[in-house]
């Protein structure tokens, strides 16, 4: 198991990125383990959900995506 919770966020655009980014490294708890991933929007479409349904927010992202499986 790589992760034990995943928490994602939408930034438009680099410079929200490295925004979230900044805040996300000076909060950092003094033990454990950390990652973080860029995924652009295209990449998040090619998603299969293997098991459930599509959450509301990722039904409707920016009020533009729609994943559909």
């Amino acid at each position: 198991m790589l992760q034990f919770s995943v928490y994602s966020r939408i930034c438009n655009g680099s410079d929200a990125l490295d925004k979230h980014m900044r805040r996300l490294m000076s909060n950092l708890p003094p033990r454990g383990s950390v990652r973080a991933m860029r995924v652009t929007e295209k990449q998040y479409t090619m998603m299969k959900i293997l098991v459930g349904a599509p959450t509301l927010h990722e039904a409707k992202v920016n009020h533009q995506l729609v994943l559909d499986f």
